[in-house]
Parts: structure tokens; sequence; C-alpha cells
């Protein structure tokens, strides 16, 4: 990374486990945040799921204190706050990265020389939104990381770099699911260097995206599970 190159890291401001690896995995590799904002959990409106399909965890630490010992800058701001353009200016940031965020708008996007990186756990744009991996499954669509330069669609805008995950003939739903999950943490480094670097092609005009799956289908994809491992296994 550029030494001139100052990246953000959007976060929630409670005890998540993806926001820790993320600082964790930057700071590792040199490229730690320049800023983390962190935004307080706000309630949404999507039901939950009828089936589990990911591992319950415990013993994460709140970002806060791993900024403290790290000695990054660290602001509680809503996401979407003209208060969090101000912050990018005032610390001279030129590049983020979401570890954990809502959709954010266009005056945030554009706020960031370099843009905002996403890691979405599907093809884009066949499995934009919601459920990417149950999605892949039901529609047969292989199981894959896509990290991408937002904008103010839903999983949309610049793609980088995509990368397929393996996949083993005794997986499980919590398998695919943990397994996507460390293939974001991966490619943390080298989606960095490619945003600075300019690199990429857009995703096109296609505007449609997956909602929240509902009860029905998602036991039906869980039917489904056994013979997509076995057409799809490359381990």
């Amino acid at each position: 990374m550029s030494a001139i190159t100052k990246t953000a890291l959007f976060a929630y401001n409670f005890p998540h486990r993806k926001t820790q690896d993320f600082i964790f995995k930057m700071h590792v590799e040199g490229i730690t945040p320049a800023l983390i904002i962190a935004a307080d959990p706000v309630k949404l409106n999507i039901p939950p799921a009828s089936v589990r399909t990911k591992v319950r965890h415990r013993g994460e630490m709140h970002p806060r204190q791993i900024a403290e010992r790290l000695d990054i800058p660290y602001v509680v701001l809503p996401h979407n706050s003209r208060d969090v353009v101000k912050a990018v200016a005032e610390h001279g940031i030129d590049l983020a990265v979401i570890a954990g965020a809502r959709i954010l708008k266009k005056h945030i996007i554009d706020s960031f020389r370099h843009g905002i990186i996403n890691y979405h756990p599907g093809l884009i744009p066949q499995t934009r939104g919601l459920d990417a991996m149950l999605w892949s499954v039901y529609n047969d669509i292989p199981q894959a990381v896509t990290a991408h330069l937002i904008d103010p669609r839903v999983d949309a805008g610049r793609i980088m770099f995509v990368e397929d995950m393996p996949i083993w003939k005794d997986d499980t739903p919590f398998d695919f699911q943990e397994r996507l999950y460390e293939m974001q943490i991966d490619m943390i480094p080298r989606s960095v260097a490619m945003a600075i670097a300019g690199e990429g092609y857009d995703v096109g005009e296609n505007t449609t995206h997956n909602t929240k799956m509902d009860a029905d289908t998602e036991a039906e994809t869980l039917r489904l599970f056994p013979a997509y491992v076995e057409k799809r296994a490359n381990r």
C-alpha cells in the first residue's frame, strides 16, 4: 500500500467478530486503519432465519478496546451522517473497508478518493443481496466471494476480483458460511492494493438483488444442499 494512503474501517460499535477480525488482519498486514468509523446498533426489519446455518461464537472483543490498544482513532457515528464526511476529511482518509455497515449513500462513498471496499459472500451480480450462500445453493450457482468497490446500489459497483470457494464432500452449511467468511479476511490485502491501483471492472446495469429467503425456500434449499455438495465438491 502506498505510504500516503490512509484507510478507514466501517465497523459496529459493539462486540462483533467481523469487526474484530478485520482490525487484526489489517494491522498484521501493515495496513492498520487510520480511522475506525463505528455505528451503534440499529433495529432491522428483517425476519430471523427459520434454519440456522451460522456458528454461534463467543469471546468477541469490543472494537473500541482494540482501537485503544492499537492507538487507532475511533469515532462513533451513524454511517450515513455528514459527520462521517467531516471525519474522513479531517483524518485525510483515501479508502475505506467495510467490516460492518448498512447500505452506504452516495455522499459517503464519494468522500473516499479510492472508494469503499466490500466483500460479498457470493458471485456478483448473480447473488446480490441477502442470503447469498443459500441462494447460490438454491439456484445452483458456484460459491464465491466478490471483492468490489461499492456504489449506492446493493452489492454492485466495480468488481476487483472473485475467488471461488473450495468445497469438500462432507461439507455442511456451517462449513460453507465459515469458509466464505474466512475468505473475506484473506482477500483484504490484495483488494486494498487493487483499489489504490484503480483496478477492476463495472458490474453493469443489472439492478436486481435477492431479498431475505422465506422459510419454505430455506427448507427447500437445505433439502437440495447434499446434491449441491455432491455435484460441486472439488476436495
